[in-house]
């Protein structure tokens, strides 16, 4: 961005720079006059005096004009300028806006995962729980199992019940 606007000065100082005090006008005709305030000069020649009013003025108004035309580009240069300045500044807007989005989309993302995973662990603790209790009851029912098995199997579906809570917690705050 400074280089661009230290390139527009530079070019509109060499354009200020060229015109100086005096401009060249080419005629119609092709003749090359150099005009200096009120003396016009052909060919390294004051021809001020040679010349009729009619063609003075007619000069006069070709130098009006360059002038003009070249007032008209330096105002269309400024104005390009300023344009590309704003847009510049819309450009930086947007790709804050555009970091700021990405951020939270990556948050986003990230609070889906995890939510996901708090999912994932979850229902695999849940059927661990399932599995182990309807092994216990099967086994209980049948028979199978001494009073301290029953009593190591009833503290292991305490801890999976607990571990179930927890899981079901954690997926509640996602």
């Amino acid at each position: 961005m400074a280089n661009l606007k230290e390139i527009s000065i530079l070019l509109l100082l060499l354009i200020l720079s060229s015109c100086g005090s005096s401009e060249r006008i080419i005629t119609d005709e092709g003749k090359v006059y150099e005009v200096k305030g009120n003396t016009i000069i052909n060919n390294g020649e004051d021809v001020t005096g040679k010349l009729t009013e009619s063609e003075k003025n007619s000069l006069q108004k070709l130098v009006n004009q360059k002038e003009s035309a070249q007032s008209a580009t330096e105002k269309e240069q400024e104005t390009l300028e300023k344009a590309i300045e704003e847009q510049e500044k819309i450009e930086k807007k947007a790709q804050e806006k555009q970091k700021q989005l990405k951020e939270k989309l990556d948050a986003l993302q990230d609070k889906l995962k995890a939510s996901e995973e708090a999912r994932d662990d979850y229902v695999n603790i849940k059927r661990r729980y399932e599995d182990h209790k309807k092994e216990f009851e099967k086994l209980r029912k049948e028979g199978s199992l001494s009073p301290a098995e029953i009593k190591d199997r009833e503290k292991e579906l305490k801890k999976l019940k607990l571990e179930v809570e927890e899981a079901f917690q954690k997926l509640k705050k996602t």
